[in-house]
């Protein structure tokens, strides 16, 4: 690698992670206090599970957000299947802001268990610099946003992390998709992803995945009951333009696009049948490895409600590109870590960050032998 690229590329990271630093801390000092984080949702649904009250009573989340966290004339309501919330119970037994500050240190805790499950890809980002693989969580912005927002991206990206890091061999598939299973609180984000396997006929996958996800499903009912996340999911998506729900500008996916564009649901059922098409044809021959990485940024495309910490899971792909050494590669790689940038200039225009995931889709959808063959230049310490 020549000097100039090797500063190039430090130059990049060091800017990536300079640049939200201050709106990271402003929001830690000032938003977070006055309770406006994501956080608020699972640490009402923590409460309300606490307390035997129903989950899903928009009226009593604007009650309990209201006195314990902040007065807000709207709440921002639990919109995940109940199996998560079991997960914050344990933190509605303290305040929130320091339940808060116990699930950003899961988050970083969980950080560095992704970085030691991906290190065998990313250590090859330590020919450049030592801190590198550790510094390139650091610059992917939605990483941060994640870390900052309270949100469970990250615990997403875990676990599609431990299915990435068994996919390494053929042994253990009926694991890798229980770990796929265990996700389904971002369903819409997972369920792409194993119709995809389903049709590559990686059968232990799939039922190591329905294994998890039947019985993540039977404990939400257990809890929740059905047709409360049923109707939620209903008026979730008859009042898309609902106050507690973001812009749909705001959304890096083919929703965020279209509509932004003017055009309407037919259309973005077209497009996203179309690039789970490509998906699957494109992955009919790849390793384990490389179909979930294609699965992975279709779903990101294709998810109805996506905002920018759901990209974090995008350091699947990233991985898989990083580990092959190649600088085509880096490139594509290089090229989606910019683009969230774009939030900090243009957030009603962030719906542009889906060109970047159609380029990175397309690429992974190249057979991996020929990545070499675009990309003539190959990592190296000189």
């Amino acid at each position: 690698m020549s000097p100039t690229t090797r500063a190039l590329i430090l130059g990049i990271t060091a800017i990536l992670i300079g640049l939200p630093l201050l709106g990271w801390a402003s929001f830690l000092l000032h938003v977070v206090p006055d309770g406006h984080a994501d956080f608020r949702a699972n640490y009402t649904a923590g409460y309300l599970l606490r307390t035997g009250q129903p989950l899903y009573d928009y009226a009593l989340e604007v009650g309990v957000q209201n006195q314990k966290v902040s007065h807000e004339e709207v709440a921002l309501p639990f919109i995940h299947p109940a199996y998560e919330a079991l997960l914050y119970v344990p933190l509605s037994f303290l305040t929130y802001l320091q339940a808060y500050w116990v699930w950003f240190a899961v988050n970083l805790i969980i950080l560095v268990s992704v970085y030691r499950l991906l290190r065998p890809e990313l250590g090859a980002l330590s020919v450049v610099a030592i801190w590198l693989p550790v510094g390139a969580f650091a610059a992917f912005m939605p990483i941060g946003a994640a870390v900052v927002q309270g949100q469970d991206a990250l615990l997403l990206l875990l676990l599609l992390a431990l299915a990435f890091a068994y996919f390494r061999s053929s042994e253990h598939l009926f694991v890798a998709g229980m770990f796929l299973g265990l996700a389904v609180f971002r369903f819409h984000i997972v369920l792409p992803i194993i119709v995809c396997f389903l049709f590559w006929k990686r059968w232990k996958v799939v039922i190591g995945f329905l294994v998890t996800a039947s019985t993540a499903a039977a404990l939400s009912v257990a809890v929740a009951g059905f047709w409360p996340y049923v109707s939620r999911m209903l008026v979730m998506g008859m009042q898309p333009d609902a106050a507690y729900y973001p812009p749909v500008s705001s959304m890096p996916n083919l929703r965020g696009l279209i509509e932004s564009l003017g055009a309407g649901r037919w259309t973005i059922l077209i497009a996203s049948l179309a690039i789970l098409g490509v998906t699957v044809l494109a992955g009919s021959r790849c390793r384990l490895q490389q179909q979930l990485s294609l699965g992975v940024t279709a779903a990101t495309l294709v998810g109805y409600h996506g905002l920018v910490h759901d990209l974090s899971i995008l350091f699947i792909p990233f991985a898989l590109l990083i580990g092959s050494k190649r600088q085509g590669s880096l490139i594509i790689a290089g090229i989606c870590f910019l683009v969230p940038s774009l939030l900090m200039f243009a957030p009603t225009h962030f719906y542009l960050t889906t060109f970047a995931l159609l380029a990175l889709l397309f690429f992974l959808a190249t057979p991996e032998q020929q990545w070499s063959a675009q990309s003539q230049v190959e990592l190296s310490p000189h």
